[in-house]
């Protein structure tokens, strides 16, 4: 097992210190050929961003928070529990002092403080979401959107050794012309939208990955499914 999987949990940060390089580097040469409807869902998602206070959780290199930047966001943070990724992003961003290391089940933000937080594939790499959830609600402000992007639940239960829905399990998926390998613990539908999920949010708006191609099955199912909420 990979030094960054313990058992059942996977140190995130580590996984993606290590395959950093090769990871920011696929991903720029598979989407120069094609759309990233990922990004669409989430660009798509957004508000207008004007006078507006955005959160990006899994900020990675700061490619989304550098699109967040042409759109006119008032203030932009970023966080990754990766520290390759972090210092990426800082060289990346036009405010290298709001880019850190930080996990989103416990930040450091004032209450009520953000008008959108956007996850793009990072939820899913958590074992637990209640109290990410719960975090995400106490940084934004009422009415506040939260838009985040995850692996499909229905992609994990094919990946996953045992076919058993609700059994819980690491899997492997090769990004990017199966050259890059990355870990995360698959999820039910029941998780996302959990009763502690409804508790504070509630669904705005829903998307599946349309023309799955990265990594294909016989069943061509989406590889993401994309969530836009809002806080009650």
């Amino acid at each position: 097992m990979k030094k960054f999987i313990n058992k059942q949990k996977i140190n995130v940060g580590k996984q993606y210190d290590q395959v950093g390089k090769d990871y920011l580097s696929g991903q720029q040469n598979f989407f120069s050929k094609r759309e990233d409807q990922a990004i669409r869902f989430i660009i798509d998602s957004l508000p207008n961003l004007k006078r507006k206070n955005i959160l990006d959780f899994g900020c990675g290199n700061g490619k989304d928070i550098k699109r967040y930047e042409k759109i006119g966001a008032k203030n932009i943070y970023g966080i990754d529990t990766s520290e390759f990724m972090v210092s990426e992003a800082k060289k990346n961003v036009k405010s290298p002092d709001n880019i850190f290391v930080a996990d989103i089940e416990k930040t450091q933000f004032k209450n009520n403080y953000f008008d959108v937080v956007v996850g793009r594939f990072s939820f899913h790499y958590l074992n637990e979401f209640d109290l990410a959830f719960k975090e995400v609600s106490r940084i934004l402000k009422k009415g506040g959107i939260l838009i985040f992007v995850v692996h499909h639940p229905f992609k994990d239960l094919i990946m996953k050794k045992v076919k058993t829905y609700s059994n819980k399990e690491i899997i492997k998926v090769e990004l990017y012309n199966n050259k890059v390998p990355i870990y995360f613990p698959t999820h039910t539908l029941k998780e996302y939208f959990s009763n502690n999920f409804f508790k504070y949010f509630y669904v705005d708006s829903f998307e599946e990955e349309q023309s799955p191609e990265e990594y294909l099955d016989k069943f061509r199912l989406p590889g993401f499914m994309g969530i836009k909420a809002i806080k009650r």
